[in-house]
């Protein structure tokens, strides 16, 4: 294994500077969107704030957008000062794709009850990982006492009791609303998506090579990137890989496209009433 090092090739990366220009333009318009109280406005945003669990979509929302913004915006950076390595850019991509998925999957609904609960299972989702991530620390007995306790509270008054009497407002059983997120399963459902017969395989198929990436698997490094014979050695030979510009393009669009969807949802879900 050797240290990544300049070919001294310029990586082609198509129009992608267009979709730069309107994912910027997008963040600056929801940066503008006016205020539902002073403006009194009657959309589907103001609706939902007024009844059950009706923040937990758009905080989610909101939330998962910046994820997605952050990263890009680190892409970027990356690609300038540093330059497309084999691993990195494809690993800044994949949030981004993940957080603008669930940033749709949120708002997509023009029901604004499914809304409403979509929110309450992201919430509840965020909740249990991090009982999880707290679970860790029972090894320590200082600790165990603390978070027995903690968790016991938090199902008589805390947040666990609130999730619960939310899920019942909203006429929905708990077993669903603790149901993970399934990305894949999900994806063709969007309305953007299943419009378009061949745009549901192609997102499956950029978030798999994503993920790929993200774990280190050899067969995304195969797929996404060309590969030169330096030189034959005993048993076999010493390769040079270098990003495939074609494929990054292709997983950079369809990352995009999920995270402009996104942010134009939210706007919608802001200024208009449900359709």
């Amino acid at each position: 294994m050797r240290e990544p090092f300049p070919t001294g090739e310029k990586m082609d990366l198509g129009n992608l500077d267009m979709y730069w220009q309107l994912i910027e333009q997008e963040f600056e318009a929801i940066e503008q969107l006016p205020s539902l109280e002073s403006e009194r406005l009657l959309s589907a945003r103001a609706f939902d704030q007024s009844q059950v669990a009706g923040h937990r979509p758009y905080m989610a929302a909101t939330r998962y957008l910046g994820v997605a913004r952050d990263n890009h915006v680190a892409l970027l950076a990356l690609l300038k000062h540093h330059g497309a390595t084999l691993w990195a850019p494809w690993s800044l991509l994949r949030p981004t794709f993940e957080t603008s998925f669930f940033a749709s999957w949120l708002l997509d609904p023009e029901d604004g009850r499914e809304r409403r609960t979509r929110g309450l299972r992201c919430e509840v989702y965020d909740y249990y990982e991090r009982r999880k991530h707290r679970a860790a620390f029972v090894a320590f007995p200082e600790a165990k006492k603390l978070i027995e306790q903690s968790d016991r509270e938090d199902a008589e008054r805390g947040s666990l009791k609130t999730y619960r009497e939310e899920a019942a407002a909203l006429g929905q059983r708990w077993d669903r609303v603790h149901q993970k997120i399934n990305v894949t399963d999900e994806l063709p459902k969007l309305t953007f998506v299943k419009g378009q017969r061949q745009t549901a395989p192609l997102f499956e198929a950029t978030w798999r090579l994503l993920s790929g990436f993200e774990h280190g698997l050899g067969w995304a490094l195969l797929s996404g990137s060309t590969r030169k014979v330096e030189a034959q050695i005993p048993g076999g030979a010493n390769v040079q890989f270098v990003i495939n510009d074609q494929e990054f393009v292709n997983a950079a669009k369809a990352t995009y496209f999920l995270l402009l969807s996104a942010c134009q949802l939210l706007r919608r879900r802001h200024a208009e009433p449900s359709r």
